[in-house]
């Protein structure tokens, strides 16, 4: 019972510059648990500031035009895998659901 997780940049956000410097990045992640993928698939979209301080000058600054998608998810690979987990933790809770802390009991008169 193996988890896969798909990652797809789904957009880029650039500063309105001229310099094309990525700001933020959307991506869409698809969690799936292989022991019953029709009830244990989460789908999630997030939003992930770059730090953009550095602008095009920055140590090992990609050109627009020469980013990869495995580039991108190297900007932001710890968020990523937050995001994982949090998706990770979703199946997990669906399969072995919480026992309530609390419950209605019928009145005792």
């Amino acid at each position: 019972m193996a988890i896969t997780h798909t990652e797809t940049v789904t957009n880029l956000t650039v500063l309105n510059d001229g310099s094309d410097v990525v700001s933020e990045v959307t991506m869409k992640i698809v969690s799936v648990d292989d022991s019953d993928p029709t009830n244990l698939t989460t789908e999630s979209h997030e939003m992930y500031s770059i730090d953009t301080s550095g602008g095009s000058s920055a140590s090992g600054f990609v050109a627009f035009g020469s980013l990869s998608e495995t580039v991108i998810k190297g900007w932001i690979a710890d968020q990523l895998s937050n995001t994982k987990t949090n998706n990770e933790s979703w199946i997990e809770s669906v399969k072995n659901p919480p026992t309530p802390t609390e419950i209605d009991k019928t009145l005792p008169w």
